[in-house]
């Protein structure tokens, strides 16, 4: 895969883990605002503000809704529902009980759900920030001075407002920690995205080579051997013409399995590219190498690959090498690649190692 496909692979990726990430956040809203409302109907109810106890029943079964919404992939109406709920209720609570109450806190928590929001038309965000802030001075203008609706003492009133102002804050740090956790997660899947074959999970081309640059380095600091072995599957065309593409991805896959499990921690394995296999080994001479690969060889021989009912036989060519003093790193993957050459030419299924 060239870079250009890669590099718009990667953006692909990237927007679709975000805004999966910011759509499992709005799971977590609607779960969050729902339990938040269940408690203040309890709360209003004990207070003697009966009609904002019925309000946050009403708020409940919204919230409810727009968590199914979600779940259905009704996304726009789900958030249309908790933005207009979240406005709503703060509007009647504050004129309910009070400026006082600190009601009017809750609009602050829609402000980092819009700036995260994945949406196609980008003046829609200052819009609505636009729109909240016009909401927010229309409320402190028009309601601050108002007697309201449900008079509760200014011991309670206080209470509320700090308490309020409370669970602003940890709403806010809960969801901001909720969404900095998915996107986390979205970038360390990027990376592997990155970094790994996909149907092998290997290492890919490019990735090894940084690997190879960096073992070329200790290298040269410690002068200890550096050996590269390239391993190509025999006559897999033919597996893919008589089993069929699936059947030589099983292949692959098995293969892959058995390359990972069987080398040394420090060791890296890379699918090079089709069916051709890149080892990496520090502190391995030509010898060891080859002794290794001779090993992987027969391992790999001894395996039949289950596919819909059959079983396929492998078998391997490996091709081994050594870096040498103040050479680049393409120089020793060659001469492996010439070895394994001379091992398809004489028989396959054998290790030929460079002459030294």
């Amino acid at each position: 895969m060239d870079r250009e496909p890669q590099s718009l692979l990667s953006r692909q990726f990237t927007n679709r883990n975000t805004a999966s990430a910011f759509w499992k956040l709005m799971h977590k809203v609607a779960v969050v605002a729902g339990a938040t409302h269940v408690m203040f109907l309890g709360l209003f109810y004990g207070l003697g503000a009966h009609s904002l106890a019925w309000v946050n029943l009403g708020s409940v079964v919204l919230f409810a809704t727009s968590y199914l919404c979600l779940k259905q992939r009704l996304n726009l109406l789900a958030v249309g529902l908790i933005v207009t709920e979240i406005l709503a209720h703060a509007a009647l609570a504050v004129r309910a009980i009070g400026w006082d109450s600190g009601f009017h806190y809750y609009l602050l928590v829609v402000v980092p759900v819009v700036v995260i929001s994945r949406m196609k038309v980008r003046a829609f965000r200052p819009l609505l920030i636009g729109l909240l802030l016009a909401v927010y001075l229309g409320m402190d203008y028009n309601l601050r001075g108002l007697q309201p609706y449900d008079h509760i003492s200014t011991e309670a009133l206080t209470a509320l407002r700090y308490f309020n102002i409370a669970v602003t804050v940890l709403l806010l740090t809960y969801l901001s920690n909720i969404y900095l956790q998915l996107v986390t997660k979205a970038e360390k899947d990027l990376r592997v995205l990155a970094t790994t074959d996909p149907l092998t999970h290997l290492l890919n081309r490019r990735s090894l080579m940084e690997v190879a640059e960096y073992e070329l380095v200790q290298r040269k600091r410690n002068h200890a051997p550096l050996a590269f072995v390239l391993a190509d599957i025999d006559h897999f065309k033919g597996i893919n013409d008589e089993f069929g593409h699936a059947a030589g991805d099983a292949v692959l896959t098995a293969v892959s399995v058995l390359l990972r499990q069987a080398l040394r921690e420090q060791d890296s394995v890379a699918r090079w590219g089709g069916e051709e296999f890149l080892i990496l080994m520090p502190n391995a001479t030509l010898e060891m190498a080859s002794t290794v690969a001779e090993r992987l060889r027969q391992q790999i021989a001894a395996v039949e690959v289950p596919f819909e009912g059959k079983q396929i036989k492998v078998s391997m060519t490996f091709g081994v090498s050594c870096h040498h003093d103040d050479e680049s790193i393409d120089e020793p993957v060659n001469r492996a690649d010439t070895a394994l050459y001379k091992g398809k030419l004489s028989g396959r299924n054998q290790v030929v190692a460079e002459v030294a």
